[in-house]
């Protein structure tokens, strides 16, 4: 129901290399409570590990849909292989499974009234909120993670093994 994408990247780069990448790229969290004044100079945020990371990209507006990105690092041959796995961040799921069942009970009452003779078509409200909930995760998750898939393969000069 909620978008996500996994996918692994065959690079030729060695791990220490695609760590070398990473650490180039992204700015550890921040340290407490801290109010942003200028632009980062990197373009993701969050923890690099010495076969992993979790990494959100830094945007300067509001996108609650925005992926969460997951990847482990292997030893592949000559090179690395990074099996990535992009998600919603968990607050976002919960609230679109509050929000969603809620007003998928008040949408399941309003198609009830469709059989009652007092029918009104502002009964179908619910109903087209309920499709808008839906459709909302995923359009505000699909572009970033395509341009965030597009860029991670671009800076690990690598190619995409597979998706699922």
């Amino acid at each position: 129901m909620f978008p996500s994408q996994r996918f692994t990247i065959t690079t030729y780069l060695s791990p220490e290399d695609v760590q070398k990448k990473l650490v180039a790229v992204v700015e550890p969290p921040p340290q407490g409570i801290q109010f942003q004044w200028k632009r980062s100079d990197k373009l993701y945020r969050g923890k690099i590990g010495e076969h992993s990371f979790k990494i959100a990209k830094i945007i300067y507006h509001r996108n609650s849909f925005l992926p969460q990105i997951e990847g482990r690092i292997k030893a592949h041959g000559r090179g690395s292989q990074i099996e990535i796995e992009m998600k919603l961040h968990i607050a976002a799921i919960i609230f679109m499974c509050v929000w969603l069942s809620t007003i998928g009970q008040v949408a399941l009452l309003s198609l009830f009234a469709l059989f009652q003779d007092d029918f009104e078509p502002a009964f179908l409200i619910p109903l087209g909120m309920v499709i808008f909930g839906i459709a909302l995760p995923w359009v505000g998750f699909l572009p970033q993670a395509k341009a965030s898939k597009d860029f991670l393969i671009e800076l690990f000069q690598g190619t995409e093994e597979h998706s699922l």
